[in-house]
């Protein structure tokens, strides 16, 4: 399964777990496949910054 996500998932699941941690977990063991745009991309570089 293809699953897109933004910013705000991808940093509650590293902070905070929940929901966006699993998500992230399950891309990990390769159950489900993270897809994101340039646009998801850069703004996700420039909050981890």
């Amino acid at each position: 399964m293809k699953v897109v996500i933004d910013t705000n998932v991808f940093v509650s699941g590293w902070l905070w777990g929940g929901v966006p941690a699993r998500l992230l977990k399950l891309a990990k063991n390769q159950q489900i496949i993270i897809c994101a745009s340039e646009q998801i991309l850069a703004e996700l570089n420039k909050t981890l910054s």
